[in-house]
């Protein structure tokens, strides 16, 4: 087995190696290299009420909260590297390789099915011009809400409760893209399941009623955006729309959801961005209670104090109504404040501060195979997080 891994590597290095010598031969190749690396420390305490739900700053890389847990950790989130290649001026071929998330400590996985993996294909597809836009069929990120995929690329360290519970991250399917002008542009997308699992016998790939449940019917969704401002204001408004048959074995139940997101340059050195999430996952005929829904709202301001120095807050909230999502009844709302310094021209430092209080409410009558998390004894309940983290990214 390490042999096998040993093999891989130093194939894909050997890979990457000729491809760039390829590229410094020949512009017209059209060979381009980008990706980054990230890695983040911290603390985090949870409280003695905590339930243990995946919660708190330090979610995506010590796991569930527990009573009176503390934990103080160095990871690695990952390197990444970008690999991109343009035929003439119609087709691109793209593939963004994700090394070291779990084996670094880190348990956010692109793929949820990967338990114990190094490596993560975050994106791999191909593009064609084609019915006056862009035709995309492979892997790929998908367009819906305000966060994005890679973490240096976000404002905070952190990720917000709707990323980190509800929308999906990436997906394998087929995507058109259009552009109208300046100011408009449009995605719709087919994908096997929104919440994408493409390791072979994966939790969601094999348990009927869960997110990311295998179907015989494809899941959608689309964004239409519009965008404004001039060089150094540039601001985005969307609105999302997706859903599907995401229960295994069940197309007639179905799960929606409707995202807006903003990001709002209000000038060059203020940024406001909001979003808001709605949720609905219809039950399948066996389940009890009504059908399942989530809600959310975030609300980020970034200022830059300088070309170096930037301080930024957010205040996010979400209600899992049924406990679908995130395995209780329950409120929680967070706040992020923290201070970026950018060291160089790529690479950049940032310190956070983030508590996340939550409230739980006691498990109700017929509503017990969702609420998983809360003891019916306990009744009602409160818990809080806190939480300090520092980053170094570096994007090449």
């Amino acid at each position: 087995m390490i042999m096998k891994k040993i093999t891989i590597m130093t194939t894909l290095l050997a890979l990457s190696l000729s491809l760039g010598a390829h590229a410094a031969q020949s512009q017209a190749g059209g060979v381009e290299f980008s990706g980054n690396v990230d890695v983040v420390t911290g603390w985090q305490h949870d409280d003695n009420a905590a339930i243990g739900d995946i919660s708190g700053q330090m979610r995506d890389f010590r796991g569930a909260t527990a009573p009176n847990r503390d934990t103080f950790g160095f990871y690695l989130d990952q390197v990444e590297l970008d690999i991109q290649k343009t035929f003439g001026e119609k087709i691109r071929l793209r593939a963004d390789l994700d090394f070291g998330r779990f084996l670094s400590g880190s348990g956010r996985n692109t793929d949820t099915g990967a338990v114990g993996s190094n490596f993560e294909l975050e994106q791999g597809y191909v593009t064609v011009g084609a019915l006056g836009g862009e035709f995309l069929i492979g892997r790929f990120n998908v367009p819906i809400g305000y966060y994005l995929v890679d973490r240096p690329d976000n404002v905070t360290i952190s990720y917000s409760n709707i990323f980190n519970f509800s929308t999906p991250t990436n997906a394998t399917g087929a995507k058109m893209y259009w552009a109208f002008g300046d100011n408009f542009d449009l995605h719709v997308y087919l994908v096997n399941q929104l919440y994408d699992c493409i390791v072979l016998g994966a939790p969601c790939l094999t348990t009927p009623g869960a997110p990311g449940g295998d179907s015989a019917i494809p899941s959608w969704g689309m964004r239409v955006g519009y965008n404004w401002g001039e060089e150094g204001k540039k601001s985005t408004f969307g609105i999302s729309y997706a859903g599907g048959p995401e229960q295994g074995g069940n197309n007639a139940h179905l799960t929606h959801m409707i995202d807006m997101d903003l990001s709002y340059k209000a000038t060059e050195n203020f940024l406001l961005a909001a979003e808001f999430i709605y949720w609905q996952q219809n039950n399948l005929p066996t389940t009890l209670g009504p059908n399942a829904k989530f809600i959310g709202g975030l609300l980020l301001t970034d200022y830059a104090l300088s070309d170096l120095w930037d301080i930024y807050f957010s205040y996010g909230y979400v209600h899992d109504f049924q406990g679908e999502l995130t395995g209780a009844d329950q409120q929680i709302h967070n706040f992020v404040l923290g201070v970026g310094y950018e060291i160089t021209d790529g690479a950049k430092m940032k310190l956070e501060y983030r508590m996340d209080l939550h409230h739980y409410a006691a498990v109700q009558p017929g509503l017990q195979p969702r609420n998983t998390l809360v003891n019916p004894a306990n009744g009602d309940r409160t818990s809080l997080s806190n939480a300090f983290a520092a980053e170094f990214a570096y994007n090449f």
